[in-house]
């Protein structure tokens, strides 16, 4: 038996006595230990998987695009208050949401943490970000392609219907370019 099990190898033998009907193990043979360097330590646990956001609740995207809705048309918040629309819509302020004129800033906090998107389609109720010539900008995304946006005419002049508040059918206005999105961090 020694040299049969020189030659094949103690685990080959144990398995090969094992597979024989006249063979009954007096206990169980264990198994070869893997991920660990010591045989009676269990293996360590893999990290735990970084949160993720999934975003805002549903109830909560419809009430602030139905807040938004309601503005159409009108120039609340002036020509470059589209921190102030988006707060308005999700019931913040500039002291616990987007600070006024802080959109690129606020989004590149989220991205920091892990929570910004670089390219669209953005889902709905998402906060899209861009910045332009003027600085930067912030709409909600109603998830068709288009934007809720505030403060329109700060960055477009003239255009739609001539109010501060509209839906846009595209986030890269003018000169604008997307930087990214971000579920509202508030929901």
């Amino acid at each position: 038996m020694k040299r049969l099990m020189t030659a094949l190898g103690t685990a080959a033998v144990i398995a090969a006595a094992a597979a024989s009907p006249a063979y009954a193990a007096p206990h169980p043979v264990p198994a070869p230990h893997r991920g660990s360097a010591h045989p009676h330590k269990a293996a360590p646990k893999p990290a735990p998987k970084a949160a993720v956001h999934a975003g805002p609740s549903s109830a909560v995207v419809e009430a602030a695009i139905k807040r938004g809705k309601s503005m159409l048309g009108t120039d609340s918040f002036g020509d470059y208050g589209c921190e102030d629309f988006v707060d308005a819509a999700y019931g913040r302020t500039t002291a616990n949401g987007i600070p006024h004129d802080g959109a690129i800033s606020y989004y590149q906090n989220l991205a920091a943490q892990g929570h910004g998107h670089p390219s669209l389609p953005a889902p709905r109720g998402a906060l899209v970000f861009s910045q332009g010539e003027d600085g930067g900008h912030v709409d909600i995304s109603l998830g068709n392609g288009k934007y809720l946006s505030g403060g329109v005419q700060g960055f477009g002049p003239g255009w739609g219907d001539g109010s501060n508040i509209q839906i846009l059918p595209s986030a890269n206005l003018g000169t604008f370019t997307v930087v990214g999105w971000a579920y509202a961090p508030w929901t």
